[in-house]
């Protein structure tokens, strides 16, 4: 008899990691939620056998009804989905920063999962994409750190459920490799009037930041936690690599010329990115520096308790085509 997955944010790039890690795992059926399943990514999913239901993160019912019969379900929320929602804005209270009301947002969507996730019966474990509690890790030193602290408040939402006590599980995502020219960041590498790339970011440009190929790697890392036993925190980190490293490895791989990183003030890199994105970026990798971006809890494990084979940031430059990600060059 075949088990079921749920997965939430099957059409995103954790969701699709998590699909494509069971679709080659016999004995195993596959409902992905969705917003809109009449979009082209639904359908797509639906081609390779995967049921595909509507479901919102803002309504439990929904969830309630997409989650009945799961033996695993995989959670995951978007803070930046929200903050990129132009209604945002006319919905945040006032005086509240966008940010702020993201986390607001964020962290109800994380309870509702919770909620409806603690009425499946039959349910073998609730997986949900957290990050570290920044404000506690940094005892209050980073303590707006809004797009973590919001997963890392609902996870503990989640543990303090009677029904989902050992059956609770947490996989922490690491900063994506493609994350600087997804989002236009100064820390794109771009290329300079003399022929050379560089690059400006955030921090000193020799301390390794966590990064992985998150589309490729996560689902087979939330595979092997639910595998596991409960009250599993898996940090799903590829590699460190500083910026500098991250400029080089990029250059030698497409046979270009490096010019170096550039560190910028946390004031200068807010300039660049208003709006509190870069306020939160900035911060996400100052606290990376400082308290290690999978935070405080001793009990967190990494790929490597599991034997998993993780991509190095080569590897990802070596078969990505980056002309097609920058519009050509």
């Amino acid at each position: 008899m075949l088990r079921l997955i749920v997965i939430l944010g099957i059409t995103g790039v954790q969701g699709s990691s998590v699909a494509d890690a069971y679709l080659s795992s016999p004995g195993w059926k596959i409902r992905g939620v969705t917003r809109n399943v009449a979009s082209d990514s639904a359908k797509i999913w639906k081609t390779k056998g995967v049921e595909m239901v509507k479901g919102n993160l803002d309504d439990v019912e929904t969830l309630k009804q997409a989650f009945v019969g799961a033996d695993i379900i995989f959670g995951v929320t978007d803070f930046w989905t929200i903050f990129k929602d132009p209604e945002s804005l006319k919905k945040k209270k006032p005086g509240q920063t966008l940010v702020e009301y993201c986390y607001d947002v964020e962290l109800q969507q994380g309870k509702n999962i919770a909620d409806a996730a603690a009425t499946v019966s039959n349910l073998s474990r609730y997986i949900f994409s957290s990050m570290a509690h920044a404000k506690n890790s940094s005892n209050c030193k980073f303590s707006e750190l809004y797009h973590m602290d919001s997963k890392a408040d609902a996870a503990i939402y989640a543990q303090s459920i009677p029904a989902l006590a050992g059956k609770f599980s947490q996989i922490q995502a690491p900063i994506y490799f493609q994350l600087p020219w997804e989002w236009g960041l100064p820390t794109t590498p771009q290329k300079a009037a003399d022929g050379t790339w560089r690059m400006a970011g955030i921090g000193p440009g020799n301390k390794g930041i966590p990064f992985g190929h998150v589309r490729k790697d996560f689902g087979p890392c939330v595979k092997a936690v639910a595998e596991s036993e409960p009250n599993t925190n898996l940090f799903a980190v590829g590699e460190y690599v500083s910026w500098s490293d991250y400029l080089r490895i990029f250059c030698e791989t497409q046979g270009f010329k490096s010019g170096g990183y550039e560190e910028l003030s946390y004031d200068k890199f807010c300039e660049l990115l208003p709006g509190g994105l870069g306020h939160e970026f900035a911060h996400n990798v100052l606290f990376a520096h400082e308290f290690g971006y999978e935070g405080s809890d001793p009990a967190v494990v990494r790929p490597e308790k599991f034997g998993l084979k993780m991509t190095s940031f080569r590897e990802y430059c070596e078969e990505t085509d980056f002309g097609a990600l920058k519009g050509g060059m």
